[in-house]
């Protein structure tokens, strides 16, 4: 299954309904697979060792992009939480390089939930 999100260019009304046309059309030459992979390799090389990339969302909108998200995965506990994202372009299934910022973002959300789970040393002894 393919999840597909439509970004639909619009602002929200002042009063009355939203009306949306949703037939949509686009292009797709790297599967979900493809985009899974690519961003695994720019998770571990760029970003952390600990991180997987969770289900590819396809997103339709003015570039075709897959945004994959980056699940902390920790030894003993299995999937912990997604703690960013990053995205693939769909046509070339090149990754869209992450900022320092947030690569720095996704950094201090896993190492503050595997703090959270890391035993205490017990100093009573």
């Amino acid at each position: 299954m393919v999840r597909i999100i439509y970004e639909h260019p619009v602002d929200w009304p002042q009063e009355g309904l939203l009306r949306v046309d949703a037939r949509i059309q686009g292009e797709v030459a790297v599967s979900p697979d493809i985009a899974r992979r690519r961003a695994n390799g720019c998770f571990n090389r760029e970003v952390a060792l600990f991180l997987i990339a969770g289900e590819p969302e396809l997103i339709l909108g003015e570039q075709a992009l897959w945004r994959v998200p980056a699940i902390l995965r920790l030894r003993g506990f299995g999937e912990i939480a997604v703690v960013g994202s990053m995205s693939i372009d769909a046509l070339s299934g090149e990754p869209i390089p992450l900022s320092p910022e947030q690569i720095d973002t996704v950094r201090e959300r896993a190492n503050d939930l595997a703090n959270r789970l890391a035993p205490t040393a017990d100093t009573t002894s």
